[in-house]
């Protein structure tokens, strides 16, 4: 059984930033797409990428928790989420 997250709609723009960090931790922030920054968002990060999901809060800190956790990889998370709405079911 997986958690179903709203995939980012055309109307309301919104995705998640992840990002790596040198500690090889993760955190991730919900913003309107057009906030996403052309730099690190984070002093500390290896990477970042954008998700085209808009999770609740309690949605946002699973997925930051099983990214953690090793339960979800980045690329694995990357496979999920549309900007043309619906929802994915993601396997945490």
């Amino acid at each position: 059984m997986g958690t179903t997250v709203k995939n980012t709609t055309p109307d309301t723009a919104k995705v998640i930033l992840v990002g790596e960090m040198m500690d090889g931790s993760f955190d991730a922030k919900l913003m309107s797409e057009t906030d996403v920054p052309y730099t690190k968002y984070w002093d500390n990060e290896l990477e970042q990428r954008i998700v085209y999901l808009h999770p609740d809060a309690d949605q946002l800190e699973a997925i930051v928790a099983a990214l953690n956790e090793r339960r979800l990889s980045l690329d694995d998370l990357q496979d999920f989420g549309s900007s043309a709405g619906g929802e994915s079911e993601l396997p945490i």
